[in-house]
């Protein structure tokens, strides 16, 4: 009897180890530690830093959420200023936009058009 409830306990113990791989929690847990580490690049963050303080999640993962937001940046897909300061920002222009030479197009002055009011 005792031999029969080891076994049992012995198989449950084999099926519910690997249950986060069947219910896509694994998935998950990669994918958020993906976006912290995407997040931290996005605000400047070393990647040691980063990993210091997410220790719950896997290093890896960080890192390559990480190398993906240093990627996006590097290719100007995105600005990582994009939360800060407007009088601080950096502007990123696209390499085709032509140079703002600074000058206002002349507008014809015209006076406010009156509602007859009918």
């Amino acid at each position: 009897m005792l031999i029969r409830h080891a076994i049992t306990v012995l198989i449950i113990a084999t099926i519910t180890s690997g249950c986060d791989k069947f219910s896509g929690d694994a998935d998950q847990k990669t994918s958020d530690a993906q976006a912290i580490g995407y997040a931290c690049r996005v605000s400047l963050k070393k990647p040691e830093d980063c990993m210091k303080e997410n220790t719950a999640q896997s290093t890896t993962s960080i890192l390559t959420g990480w190398k993906a937001a240093d990627t996006d940046i590097s290719e100007r897909k995105l600005d990582p200023n994009m939360g800060s300061d407007p009088a601080t920002a950096v502007i990123i222009k696209p390499a085709s936009a032509p140079e703002a030479t600074g000058k206002i197009a002349p507008t014809e002055d015209k006076p406010p058009e009156k509602n007859s009011g009918k």
